[in-house]
């Protein structure tokens, strides 16, 4: 006979768990999933010596074989055996709603769940080190590569771009893959995307090289310059080091949760904050897309633990030292934001540290939403001093910020690329992700 738990901590509310969804159509599925009666058996279980919940359950699939997926609280490891491609689906989503609803009864978890748990890593991704391997010459071939190629791009010019010389960008992509450079193999695919693609093509491209050309400087230079500039170089070209002795203990507010795919890959940042110590630390990972497994954290979650730094002129990177557990405390804080101002402000200084920075952590305290107006398809923010940021192009959730602001200022956490702003998650009663709202053109 199960026996039903009691006190159970409730580590995150409904709406963050509906929230933690990647799309609305996963969000919509979760939900109907959680009140439908398509569940074979499903429980938890308390884990030896610790206050850890495993959550389990098996779901029909018609003719197929039953999808299997466990949940580990407060750590908040998830894995799922279906086909989705994406994190979380709806089968952990689902199991996460149906829990918060009423606890799940406690009973031995079969052995697929004990292997499930036994088997999930959740370790992040040490970093490399590439600084003492033999991989170091071979990066700084590549760099140097890099720069000979870029001179050819100058001093043939960017006006044939557009009709010829197209082979070149993937060519040139695929050997700084080979020398294991993937971020500047992948930076240099997007860039082989603009010649051509707007009016304003060569003020987007120009910078971009720039950025690449002073790369290949630095790994020309790579030994004379200070540690945290030779980190970042080697971050940027793909070969980030481990983290150092630069080590926080905190709770962290998870602010933002931004996933990107592309190439049957799933790239996830987390931006989390902490509490005491104030900083800002992000947390990423490349994953197979069609790889159910890893960490769930929703936006506006707490959690308790240590990260390390990776070394940085500018410190943003981290990695947890210790396992990061759910806390079951209010989201009362309040984020160090400011205005248009202060975001540019802080963005130059981290760019004038760090010039291969790609993305800053972004908050404005009230930011009034405004429609594209007579000549102009982007949304904008704005602030009481009448300062604007753009959103992205085609940023699909403008009407449902206006709605929610109601002619109020908005709390709004995001990413600022330098061109624009792209809103993660919107504080109304605690923080909220926007990625499972349903878009609107």
């Amino acid at each position: 006979m199960s026996v039903l738990p009691t006190d159970v901590p409730r580590f995150l509310v409904t709406e963050q768990i509906r929230g933690a969804a990647p799309d609305h159509a996963t969000r919509r599925a979760a939900d109907e999933l959680a009140r439908g009666d398509n569940w074979g058996q499903a429980g938890c279980s308390n884990l030896d010596g610790s206050d850890g919940r495993l959550l389990w359950a098996e779901f029909a699939e018609g003719k197929r074989a039953p999808v299997h997926t466990t949940v580990l609280l407060p750590t908040t490891h998830v894995a799922c055996s279906c086909a989705a491609t994406r994190f979380p689906c709806r089968h952990i989503l689902g199991l996460l709603l149906r829990d918060q609803k009423s606890a799940l009864d406690l009973r031995l978890p079969p052995d697929w769940a004990t292997r499930a748990d036994n088997m999930r890593s959740g370790r992040a991704d040490t970093g490399s080190d590439v600084t003492h391997d033999s991989r170091r010459e071979k990066l700084i071939a590549g760099m140097a590569d890099l720069q000979r190629w870029l001179g050819d791009v100058a001093r043939q010019g960017l006006a044939g771009l557009p009709q010829s010389r197209r082979h070149e960008w993937p060519a040139a992509a695929n050997r700084l893959a080979d020398a294991y450079a993937p971020e500047a193999a992948r930076e240099v695919r997007e860039l082989s995307l603009l010649p051509g693609s707007a009016p304003d093509w060569p003020e987007r491209l120009l910078p971009r090289l720039g950025r690449l050309a002073l790369l290949c400087a630095a790994f020309q230079r790579l030994d004379e310059l200070p540690p945290g500039e030779q980190a970042d170089a080697l971050t940027a070209a793909g070969q980030p080091p481990r983290p150092g002795d630069d080590c926080v203990s905190d709770t962290w507010l998870v602010a933002g949760v931004r996933q990107e795919y592309e190439n049957k890959q799933r790239r996830e940042r987390v931006w989390l904050h902490g509490r005491a110590s104030g900083r800002w630390a992000l947390l990423s990972n490349v994953r197979p897309a069609y790889r159910l497994e890893g960490l769930c954290l929703p936006a506006g979650a707490m959690l308790t633990g240590e990260l390390g730094f990776v070394p940085s002129a500018w410190p943003l990177a981290a990695r947890p030292t210790t396992e990061l557990m759910l806390e079951d405390i209010p989201d009362l804080d309040v984020l160090p934001g400011g205005d248009v101002n202060d975001v540019v402000t802080g963005y130059a200084a981290a760019l004038a540290a760090n010039p291969w920075l790609r993305r800053y952590p972004a908050l404005l305290d009230e930011a009034f939403v405004e429609p594209p107006g007579a000549g102009s398809l982007l949304w904008r923010l704005r602030d009481r001093r009448g300062h604007t940021l753009p959103l992205p192009p085609r940023f699909g959730h403008g009407w449902h910020l206006l709605a929610l602001a109601a002619d109020r200022p908005l709390a709004l956490f995001g990413e600022w690329d330098g061109t624009h702003f792209t809103p993660l998650s919107a504080r109304r009663d605690g923080w909220r992700a926007l990625a499972a709202w349903r878009g609107v053109p």
